[in-house]
Order: C-alpha cells, then sequence, then structure tokens
C-alpha cells in the first residue's frame, strides 16, 4: 500500500476522501487544485487499488474511505447534498414532523421539499404516517448512526444546523 501513496498528488487525493468521506469528483478537484486528468487518474487508480470506493449517486460520483459501510456510505451521500442535511436534520429535531414544519426549518419550496421526501421514502430513510390532511415524517433508519456522522463530519458540512444538533445531544 505505500508504494500506491508514495506520489505526492496521490496521497493528497487519498487524504482528501479520507478526510472528507462523500465527496464528489468536483469537490475533490477543488479541495486538491490538480487538473480533472490528474484527478480523474488518480481516483481511480486509488479505487482499483482498493483503497477508496466510487459510488454512483443521480448524476455523482462519491469516493469513499473503503472502511465505510455500506449503511453509511448511503447516508453520506444523503447528508452531502444541503437540501437534504436540512430536511434530516429537521425531522431528527422535531419528529414526527408535518411537511409544512419542515417548509418552515428548511426555507425551499414546497415542491423541493416533497421531491426530497419522496427520494428519502423510496430509499427507506423516512417513512410517513397520514393523521387526518396531514403526512408526519419520522427517520426510519438508525438514528444514531445518522446523528454519529453528522457529529463525526460535522467541519466538511459547513452548515450551523449542524452545531444546534450536536447541541441537543450534548
Amino acid at each position: 500500500m505505500s508504494d500506491i501513496l508514495d506520489l505526492e498528488q496521490r496521497r493528497r487525493i487519498y487524504d482528501i476522501v479520507q478526510k472528507l468521506p462523500g465527496l464528489h469528483f468536483r469537490e475533490i478537484q477543488r479541495q486538491v487544485q490538480l487538473a480533472t486528468g490528474s484527478v480523474t487518474h488518480h481516483l481511480h487508480y486509488l479505487a482499483r487499488a482498493g483503497l477508496i470506493e466510487e459510488q454512483k449517486d443521480q448524476s455523482n460520483l462519491r469516493y469513499f474511505p473503503k472502511e465505510f459501510s455500506k449503511s453509511s456510505t448511503e447516508l453520506m451521500s444523503l447528508l452531502r447534498q444541503r437540501s437534504i442535511r436540512r430536511i434530516l436534520v429537521c425531522i431528527i429535531d422535531k419528529e414526527p414532523v408535518s411537511h409544512e414544519q419542515i417548509t418552515q426549518f428548511v426555507a425551499i419550496s414546497p415542491s423541493t421539499i416533497t421531491f426530497h421526501l419522496k427520494r428519502l421514502e423510496q430509499q427507506n430513510i423516512i417513512e410517513s404516517k397520514k393523521q387526518g390532511r396531514n403526512k408526519f415524517f419520522t427517520l426510519k433508519t438508525d438514528k444514531e448512526q445518522l446523528t454519529k456522522l453528522l457529529i463525526t463530519y460535522k467541519e466538511t458540512f459547513l452548515d450551523s444546523l449542524i452545531d444546534n444538533i450536536i447541541e441537543m445531544w450534548d
């Protein structure tokens, strides 16, 4: 393994993936400030060598340390998306929570919230229960695992909402 990481550029890319799991290609490229071709080459090399994993997430290819579990990889892919991260933080904080409460908390359009909630339900991250005319959302995934990822990688999200959740868990 040491000779795989002997090249300084490859080592920098590997260190970024270890430190900031779930970044997509362009974010890694911005972090290491290398040409597209170099970053592509080194990422593929590291993946073939079994040091990192690539995961397709809609239109992005995200990179993770090999040690990440499948469930952590899936959750981290979602947490790297600001709107989804804010929705999940709202649900952790206030569950069970209505669509209207999420819209107020996250401050994005109701249709965008609906899109993300449907996606999260399809991925078995959340579930909904209808009460009267309203739907209420709760976590279906492991709350402790999700919170641990939020706390462990809070600096990488650059989001003050995460600080509120951490205070709540202290």
